[in-house]
């Protein structure tokens, strides 16, 4: 049975629902853009965005440039699944119900393993300056390690479930 604690008594988890929480607006205002709509909603947005960053990967796909089907086919995952995570990790994580922890863990291996190739092909764009390579690195890698480590961390709290519950099992 689920015991309430309230998510400021529970860090990580604080750290987790931030994240899902923050991720909404940034995957409808600049990832889902490129890939939902003909023509993007808010314009500005990822204009102002790639002119400061030069993210070859978000302007590549805005510019509807060949070979990137790999990152299309990323975000109609985080369409499709990520994004109904945030949603539902949000609501697990504001009631501490374990039963969240499988899919928050399927969502950070998913998330950690198509975030990392992203982080390459910023690594081996040409185009972008020193200055734009540090600030998209800053920027991609922190959606690679959190997400690893909410897989890490949810794999190591269903083991201490399911050895608990084994513990209980030999007791009976």
């Amino acid at each position: 049975m689920d015991q309430h604690v309230p998510l400021r008594a529970r860090p990580l988890d604080l750290v987790y629902f931030t994240f899902f929480l923050c991720h909404i607006p940034a995957s409808l205002l600049m990832d889902f853009q490129g890939l939902l709509y003909p023509h993007t909603y808010l314009p500005w947005i990822p204009e102002w965005y790639i002119e400061f960053s030069g993210d070859p990967l978000i302007g590549g796909l805005l510019r509807r440039e060949e070979g990137l089907g790999w990152f299309k086919c990323f975000l109609v995952l985080e369409l499709l699944f990520q994004f109904p995570v945030f949603i539902l990790g949000m609501k697990g994580l504001w009631k501490g119900s374990r039963s969240i922890y499988i899919l928050i863990l399927f969502y950070g291996a998913s998330t950690a393993t198509t975030t990392l190739p992203c982080i390459f092909h910023v690594i081996g764009a040409d185009e972008l300056t020193t200055g734009q390579m540090w600030m998209l690195l800053s920027s991609y890698i922190p959606f690679f390690l959190l997400p690893l480590g909410m897989a890490v961390d949810m794999a190591f709290r269903i083991y201490g479930i399911m050895e608990n519950g084994s513990v209980d099992k030999k007791r009976e």
